[in-house]
């Protein structure tokens, strides 16, 4: 249905396998890491993680299944980022109250993937929830037992456009630590097939809907993304639709792909042995190693001399 003259060529990125299509690798274009000198983490975050890392020497990729969490799925009261969707939260550290901040600042009618990330982090904060992702047996009228384990009323059903209490549960915390854990142990699983660490990382480029409303300090509390300096860390948008401009745009872009194409490697992570016990690994908050989380490992000391 586009108007268009008869001579106008489609041009269509190539994919590099099965789930790391031609949209990645668009994103890697807009990105420039593959003209970079320094190591850099790319990753496109959605049902399916994209990550990509390397430079201009070198490339690797893979995709992680992380699941429908990050967009809603799976979560009791998630949705997508419509309006009143809770977007962001904060507690009052004496009282335990929320604060939610929704899209458009409606009445709340759920939790969108940026909200739940952000619950999350916070709640587990402020002391909360264990590393395990189960409540603390707290005396709070806002925590109690629920259908799906014990959960955290985020608003009272007065509060919401809902027929219903807004609530975050032991269940729904679950699903995201597998989200955030299978992401997790894809960087460092790719990192260890090419013989490197976390702290190797020079720089993280964040792309995808979700990837563009990261809480950088939630992401690396709970262990979605690896602890490092904030200023490592860009913010791409939609690289699909970026890299696609850029292709249109510029010839050199399209000479280059050809070239960045033949230089990336790309892992099926579940034929790679050591995956799996990375994924457990990454299955508690925010790792079970904190030595990969040297700043959250400062706080908990600092919190047991108090």
């Amino acid at each position: 249905g586009l108007d268009l003259s008869d001579t106008c060529a489609s041009l269509v990125y190539p994919a590099i396998s099965s789930y790391v299509g031609g949209d990645i690798v668009a994103g890697v274009m807009a990105s420039g890491m593959y003209r970079s000198k320094q190591l850099t983490l790319f990753i496109d975050v959605g049902t399916n993680a994209e990550i990509v890392i390397g430079n201009r020497d070198w490339l690797a990729c893979a995709a992680c299944s992380a699941g429908p969490a990050f967009e809603g799925g799976g979560i009791t009261h998630g949705i997508r980022a419509v309006e009143g969707a809770i977007s962001d939260f904060s507690l009052n550290p004496e009282t335990l109250e929320p604060m939610n901040v929704t899209e458009g600042g409606k009445a709340p009618i759920g939790i969108c993937g940026s909200g739940l990330l952000i619950i999350v982090a916070t709640l587990f904060e402020y002391g909360l929830l264990n590393q395990s992702g189960k409540f603390h047996p707290l005396d709070h009228p806002r925590i109690r037992e629920g259908r799906s384990g014990h959960e955290y009323v985020l608003a009272w059903q007065d509060e919401c456009a809902a027929d219903h209490d807004i609530v975050i549960n032991e269940v729904d915390i679950e699903n995201f630590i597998r989200a955030k854990g299978a992401i997790f142990a894809g960087i460092t699983t790719v990192l260890q097939q090419v013989g490197l660490q976390v702290i190797d990382l020079e720089r993280i480029i964040l792309a995808g809907g979700f990837g563009s409303y990261i809480d950088l300090d939630s992401a690396m509390s709970v262990g979605l993304l690896p602890e490092v300096a904030p200023d490592k860390i860009l913010y791409l948008g939609n690289g699909s639709l970026t890299g696609s401009w850029m292709c249109e745009l510029s010839n050199h872009i399209r000479r280059d792909v050809v070239e960045a194409v033949r230089k990336m490697t790309s892992f099926e992570l579940s034929e790679v042995p050591g995956f799996k016990d990375q994924y457990m690994a990454s299955m508690f908050l925010p790792h079970t190693d904190l030595a990969l989380f040297p700043g959250f490992a400062q706080r908990v000391r600092e919190n047991k001399k108090e």
